[in-house]
């Protein structure tokens, strides 16, 4: 009978979390590879939202071309890209708290670990609250990232976005994650 330690058992899922995650990404870059044919644009690609008459016409073209499979390319765009978050989220609290409880580590170490792993979480709940005011809005999907900088990116699942819509958003991200709006970045994907 063969006995597993603690560590032998976390390293080994975080083994296995690495493996999963290259294979999702594998398959997520393979699906978007084929569309990289596409003479009007590569499905999924963000952009940001300004009111350019240039856009909305290209935004309409990609629509009236892709139809229903565009749809489905998003779909699998906002899966995937929430799948990825929440696993590398998942693995940094991991390897963090593995630090916050070795017995081997210094105190600074350990507080420093414990902090990284407290603010991956309170960033975590912040996306999960702008995200979910955001779809209250009437959006069908939306993802919000933060940057290192302290930048927020929101990308939101639209065929256009009007200016008010815009500082709704804005507004919302900016109470939600205590951050001045010239910080914000709102994309659409549709």
């Amino acid at each position: 009978m063969m006995i597993f330690k603690r560590k032998q058992v976390v390293v080994l899922s975080l083994v296995l979390m690495i493996i999963i995650a290259g294979y999702l990404q594998y398959s997520y870059n393979k699906s978007s590879m084929s569309a990289e044919n596409d003479e009007k644009g590569r499905l999924g690609e963000a952009v940001y939202v300004d009111n350019n008459e240039e856009q909305d016409k290209l935004f309409s073209e990609l629509n009236n071309d892709l139809g229903i499979s565009a749809s489905a390319e998003t779909n699998d765009f906002f899966s995937q890209a929430k799948l990825d978050r929440e696993i590398t989220r998942s693995r940094d609290v991991d390897v963090y708290g593995e630090i916050t409880e070795d017995v081997n580590a210094s105190k600074e170490i350990k507080s420093e670990a414990y902090e990284k792993m407290m603010s991956i979480m309170d960033t975590s709940e912040k996306e999960m609250r702008i995200e979910t005011l955001i779809k209250e809005r009437g959006f069908a999907d939306v993802i919000a990232l933060f940057g290192d900088d302290g930048s927020v990116d929101i990308i939101v699942k639209a065929p256009s976005l009007s200016s008010a819509e815009v500082a709704q958003i804005s507004d919302i991200t900016s109470r939600q994650a205590n951050v001045d709006i010239p910080s914000i970045h709102i994309k659409i994907i549709y």
